[in-house]
């Protein structure tokens, strides 16, 4: 059996991801199973705040990890590639592979401007925490959530599926109201301690590795994907069509082509 850890995009509660995670379970034969874990939400746990460049959300992830009976697949999106790409460096023993969904990969020259703009109002403007801190929190009981998002630019291209995956998660009824279940100062933190220190990992990373990449995704230039990758000679970058969001714009294309990264392992 192959575990995989799952860390979701900031934002996005794990469940977001259920019809994703089930092609892993519909695939399961007698010759290959996945069993697919996931922490809910990273960054609601007063023991792992959100800090400077997400250490206490790394040491969440490997908590998490240390769980499991084996050693496991990390797969993480966004800011869960990030967060797992950190983890598999410090702890290899914990994993026995990785793979990078559009992680935001900030490296070079750019690590430092960033740096120093963390320190000011001005990350907001580079940065998703511009939107997030305005994010609306609130809604009345009866509307229809996924109507709503769905005529949005995030979810427009969503699969209906992984649209409701993420109402059912992502939103809870509170008394006479539906209200985001991912705290919106959590998310804007998040955005706004960005790692920058990325490079310090250089050739740290003991596991085989996968950098999957969108055509269409606005992250990050395609550069700083290159760039990172030439970090750590595991990691071999792969292209998918789709935006940042591709785990649930597509699915089902996104587990086939991880699906051809594990095998071609033979872990």
């Amino acid at each position: 059996m192959t575990i995989i850890n799952f860390a979701h995009a900031n934002g996005f509660p794990a469940g977001s991801y259920q019809t994703f995670f089930q092609y892993f379970t519909d695939s399961n034969t007698q010759q290959h199973n996945y069993k697919v874990v996931a922490n809910d939400q990273y960054g609601h746990n007063s023991r792992f705040p959100v800090s400077n460049n997400w250490p206490h959300l790394v040491d969440e992830l490997i908590h998490f990890v240390k769980q499991q009976p084996e050693p496991v697949v990390a797969i993480g999106h966004s800011f869960g590639g990030v967060i797992s790409f950190i983890a598999a460096c410090k702890h290899p023993e914990l994993f026995k592979g990785l793979i990078m969904l559009d992680p935001p990969v900030i490296t070079g020259i750019e690590s430092w401007a960033i740096k120093l703009l963390k320190k000011t109002p001005y990350i907001d403007n580079i940065s998703p925490a511009g939107k997030s801190k305005n994010r609306r929190q609130f809604w009345p009981a009866e509307t229809d959530l996924a109507k709503q998002f769905s005529r949005s630019k995030l979810f427009s291209n969503f699969d209906p599926r992984c649209l409701q995956d993420y109402v059912n998660s992502g939103v809870k009824l509170n008394k006479d109201q539906l209200e985001l279940v991912f705290d919106r100062q959590v998310e804007t933190d998040i955005f706004r301690n960005m790692p920058t220190h990325l490079a310090k990992f250089k050739q740290q990373l003991k596991i085989p590795a996968a950098l999957i990449t969108a055509n269409q995704s606005d992250v990050a230039p395609a550069y700083f994907f290159r760039r990172f990758a030439k970090l750590n000679k595991n990691i071999k970058q792969h292209h998918i069509d789709g935006g940042h969001m591709f785990p649930l714009e597509k699915p089902k294309e996104t587990f086939k082509l991880i699906d051809e990264i594990i095998q071609a392992w033979a872990i």
